[in-house]
């Protein structure tokens, strides 16, 4: 049997790692996250070209997107929300991702997403059905991107 194999012990554990959130120049761990996922979304063209049959195609762009599942229990984003209302000025946050596990051989990937934009946000919650902690879903959007650091091949593919 062949050692090139996908170990899974080389997979990443979607437990394992951590997020940052800087808003107004100030660092702080996303603690309140329950989810995330953030991906790059390609802008191509389709041309079928003079002479050609089949259609050709062709990056032209790119588009930060993602979603988030938060715990109900932070206001800096409402605050920075009401600020926007009330006087106009509005900065977008940065997320710091490291997705990180101590049993893979892959190292760790990390990113910065930059001029952040969380597209809804709560307001109030109150249920009398429910003893569970109140979360919410927000879609996002992201300006750049930046790699601080890339996983590695694994340990059996070096």
């Amino acid at each position: 049997m062949s050692d090139n194999y996908t170990r899974l012990a080389d997979t990443i554990s979607s437990h394992e790692g951590n997020a940052y959130v800087t808003r107004n120049g100030k660092n702080r761990e996303l603690f309140e996250i329950s989810s995330l996922k953030a991906q790059l979304d390609l802008i191509v063209q389709s041309k079928r070209m003079l002479g050609n049959r089949m259609t050709q195609h062709k990056v032209i762009g790119a588009e930060g997107t993602g979603s988030l599942t938060m715990y109900f229990m932070n206001s800096e984003a409402l605050n920075q929300a009401i600020d926007y209302i009330k006087k106009g000025g509005y900065s977008g946050i940065k997320i710091q991702v490291k997705n990180e596990d101590a049993q893979a051989t892959v190292g760790k990937q990390e990113v910065v997403m930059l001029n952040v934009i969380l597209n809804s946000l709560p307001v109030a919650v109150l249920d009398d059905e429910s003893d569970d902690p109140i979360i919410f879903d927000t879609d996002f959007t992201y300006d750049d991107i930046e790699n601080l650091e890339s996983f590695a091949l694994p340990e059996n593919y070096r």
